[in-house]
């Protein structure tokens, strides 16, 4: 009888610490809302991160998904039409975003030329290394990246003009039907950034806190922006001042995991 009860006791045993574990993981990888201030945090990876667009890395299975939906510019929208949301993760030497939207019309960033990088499909990464917040529309007091759907990351440059600073990124995306998976590593640099050195990314450690917000352009071939949603709930004089005003923006705590 004593036998019999231990066996009882261990299969009880057992099935509850598999429920548990299940659970546990379940709460490390969930869509949660993201907050209106839109402060997040990205945990640190311990394995290399490779950039694919495929999500198979460790780390995207233990972190949460953020909600990228509130509504910056355009009509509201429905969710088979668009639904945005983003993962963050980090090393040493590099931030890393991991972006799932569902759009049913992908329109080329570039499509209608450089100059009209913003009137495309793209993902806009806020980026303040020190949060120091200013203004940054034609210095990198802060930086506005623009990465297009061919996989550049577009800025303005000191002297006003468009240009790409694709050493900062490296970006893959995939695509299953109208869901697009976007994988991006990217590089942080301080406001001392000259366009005309080879200047060395900043290093990023446990409790450093950066101004970041993230957003999508959305546009289904009517050769403009028709929406653009972000990460938090206003962004500015009318949700549109991330790249000229970095006091609009967000944050990242970055932390061990």
């Amino acid at each position: 009888m004593k036998s019999f009860l231990l066996q009882v006791l261990s299969i009880a045993l057992f099935f509850s610490l598999t429920n548990c574990r299940v659970h546990t993981t379940s709460q490390l990888n969930k869509s949660i809302q993201s907050e209106d201030e839109g402060h997040f945090k990205a945990y640190k990876t311990t394995s290399p991160i490779i950039i694919d667009g495929k999500a198979n890395d460790p780390i995207w299975e233990k972190v949460n998904w953020y909600s990228m939906n509130y509504k910056w510019m355009g009509e509201s929208l429905d969710s088979l039409d668009y639904h945005g949301k983003f993962k963050l993760a980090w090393d040493t030497h590099t931030l890393y975003l991991l972006i799932e939207v569902l759009d049913d019309v992908l329109y080329p960033t570039l499509k209608d030329g450089i100059e009209n990088y913003w009137k495309g499909d793209y993902v806009e990464v806020f980026i303040d290394e020190d949060q120091s917040g200013g203004l940054h529309q034609y210095n990198h007091q802060a930086f506005a990246y623009h990465i297009s759907t061919e996989g550049h990351a577009i800025d303005k440059s000191t002297s006003k003009k468009t240009i790409f600073f694709d050493d900062h990124i490296k970006v893959k995306r995939s695509q299953k039907g109208h869901l697009y998976t976007w994988e991006i590593a990217l590089k942080l640099f301080d406001n001392q950034f000259d366009e005309h050195t080879n200047p060395q990314p900043v290093e990023i450690v446990p409790q450093k806190r950066i101004g970041f917000s993230i957003a999508y352009g959305d546009n289904d071939g009517n050769h403009s922006r028709e929406h653009f949603m972000g990460s938090k709930k206003t962004h500015g004089k009318n949700n549109d001042e991330g790249y000229i005003n970095a006091n609009v923006l967000g944050s990242i705590l970055f932390l061990d995991l």
